[in-house]
C-alpha cells in the first residue's frame, strides 16, 4: 500500500475499507527494533510519587516508549498522573502511550493511547486524537488480530504470551506459537506482552514480536532501580536488526 508524507511528519495511507489511516513516523518496526523494550507504568504502584523521575530514568536507559496505566484510578486521578508524567518527560527522548484511555491522552498531551477489546474503538480514538497521535491494539486470537488489523492502528499487542499475575483478567496464554501466527498475519509493528522477563524476552522477539511490554520486570523501588532493570531487559534482548 503506497503511503505519501503527511504535512506534520506523519505517513497516510488507507486500508481496504478506505478509511484513512496515518502514523506518526516514529512508529515503526524499525523503532522497536533499535530499542525493543516496552515498559508499562501502573499509577496504582507509584500512589502521589511524581512518575516524572521514573520516565527520565528510563529515557537514560535507553528506553523509547513507556505506556502509563492506571486501571483502578478514578479518571480524574489518573489524567493529572499522565500530565505530571508528560510534563516530566519532557525533553528525555521517551513517547507516552496511554492505557485505554484516549480522552485522557487528548487531555494530558500524550503521544497516543493503547486500546483493549472493551475500550472505544481505534476509528474513534482516530477522530479524537488526530492523525499525529499513535494507537495500538490488544489482541488475544487470530480473529482479534484480523479484525485489528484493518483498523488505523499503528501496532498491535498480543498476549498473554507467558502466565502473567499484573492482571487478573488476563486473557487466555496464547504461548510463543501465538506470537508467531500474529507475526505471519500482520506486517506491522507487534508488541508481545505478558509474563515476560529477562530470561524470556530473547523467546518473545525470536517468535516474531518486535519488542517486548514488561511491567514486574521494570517494577523498581526508585527511579535508579527502574533504570537499572531496563538495562539489563535489553541487553537481554540482545542486538536487534533494522527491519524498517
Amino acid at each position: 500500500m503506497a503511503s505519501t508524507p503527511g504535512s506534520s511528519g506523519v505517513s497516510v495511507d488507507r486500508d481496504s475499507s478506505g478509511f484513512e489511516r496515518a502514523a506518526a513516523s516514529w512508529c515503526s518496526r524499525g523503532f522497536f527494533a533499535a530499542a525493543p523494550v516496552y515498559p508499562i507504568l501502573d499509577a496504582e504502584v507509584f500512589g502521589d510519587r511524581d512518575p516524572g523521575p521514573a520516565l527520565r530514568a528510563l529515557g537514560s536507559a535507553g528506553i523509547r516508549i513507556v505506556q502509563l496505566r492506571g486501571k483502578g484510578l478514578a479518571a480524574g486521578a489518573f489524567a493529572a498522573w499522565v500530565s505530571a508524567g508528560v510534563r516530566g518527560a519532557a525533553g528525555c527522548g521517551v513517547h507516552l502511550v496511554v492505557n485505554d484511555r484516549a480522552d485522557v491522552a487528548f487531555l494530558s498531551g500524550a503521544d497516543g493511547v493503547h486500546l483493549g477489546q472493551d475500550d472505544l474503538s481505534a476509528r474513534a480514538a482516530r477522530r479524537l486524537l488526530g492523525r499525529a497521535a499513535v494507537i495500538g491494539i490488544s489482541t488475544h486470537t487470530r480473529a482479534e488480530v484480523e479484525l485489528a488489523k484493518r483498523e488505523p492502528a499503528d501496532y498491535l499487542a498480543v498476549g498473554p504470551v507467558f502466565d502473567t499475575a499484573t492482571k487478573a483478567d488476563s486473557a487466555p496464554v496464547v504461548s510463543l506459537s501465538g506470537v508467531r501466527e500474529a507475526r505471519g498475519l500482520y506486517r506491522g509493528p507487534l508488541i508481545a506482552i505478558g509474563g515476560i522477563s529477562r530470561t524470556r524476552i530473547r523467546s518473545a522477539l525470536a517468535a516474531g514480536a518486535d519488542a517486548a511490554a514488561v511491567i514486574s520486570a521494570v517494577s523498581g523501588v526508585s527511579p535508579r532501580d527502574i533504570g537499572d532493570r531496563a538495562r539489563a531487559l535489553l541487553a537481554a534482548a540482545g542486538s536487534r536488526p533494522k527491519t524498517g
